[in-house]
């Protein structure tokens, strides 16, 4: 059989109309999962009694678990949890009645804000803290130390980092498929599947995974330079 760029002409529109859920799956979770795994962070570093412990068995958790699973222990586990637990173990509730998209975004979420608490951790001890100290003698409170001195050093270190756990998770979001969460990779596979095109098929994906990846380097790279530059270490 041979290639068809008919074929890939053909199944770039439906591609298109996934890109933005794919955007939405990569970019919701990194956000909502930075703020909770700032809050994680905190909870660590201040050893917070039992709330540490626990935020450790958290990220060590969500950090350990391929992804693919986690989706599959969420979208077919999350059901029987709760038909054990209200129903007394009958089955009123399946994956057909959870919803497939809530389910994605929601896991995405969580294993980004382990992996982000763990970035947002190191990059606030990467900064001397004696600094604090200095900025108490300034007259400076606790909080206006941080936000003024500490929180934007360690910005500084930790947007290589975060800009790359984005990356990760763009190419990890093709992965929803296998709960029926129609993506652009999700888009392409069904296309396929009408006429065995699967080489065409995945030859596109990946050029638009390439597109993605090649632009958000560039945009990052940018707000990487602009960050260093407003702090005064651009190079």
């Amino acid at each position: 059989m041979n290639f068809s760029w008919a074929f890939i002409f053909d199944t770039t529109g439906y591609v298109v109309k996934a890109l933005p859920l794919t955007l939405f799956l990569t970019i919701f979770p990194v956000t909502a999962g930075l703020v909770l795994g700032f809050l994680l962070a905190l909870l660590k570093m201040y050893r917070v009694p039992v709330a540490n412990r626990l935020v450790s068995i958290y990220v060590s958790f969500f950090r350990s678990i391929p992804l693919l699973v986690l989706l599959f222990l969420a979208f077919y586990g999350i059901p029987k949890l709760i038909n054990f637990t209200f129903y007394g173990g009958e089955r009123v509730w399946g994956s057909i009645d959870m919803n497939k998209n809530v389910t994605a975004v929601g896991t995405l979420t969580l294993y980004s804000s382990a992996f982000l608490c763990e970035i947002v951790r190191g990059a606030l001890n990467s900064v001397d803290m004696r600094q604090m100290e200095a900025a108490h003698a300034l007259g400076m409170t606790k909080r206006q130390a941080y936000f003024r001195i500490i929180i934007p050093q360690a910005i500084i270190v930790a947007l290589p980092n975060y800009f790359n756990f984005f990356l990760a998770l763009l190419k990890g979001t093709s992965v929803v498929f296998t709960i029926s969460v129609v993506d652009i990779m999700a888009a392409a596979k069904l296309q396929a599947e009408y006429g065995y095109r699967y080489i065409e098929a995945y030859t596109l994906v990946g050029f638009f995974y390439i597109i993605l990846s090649i632009g958000f380097s560039q945009i990052f790279t940018r707000i990487e330079k602009n960050a260093k530059l407003h702090m005064g270490l651009a190079e």
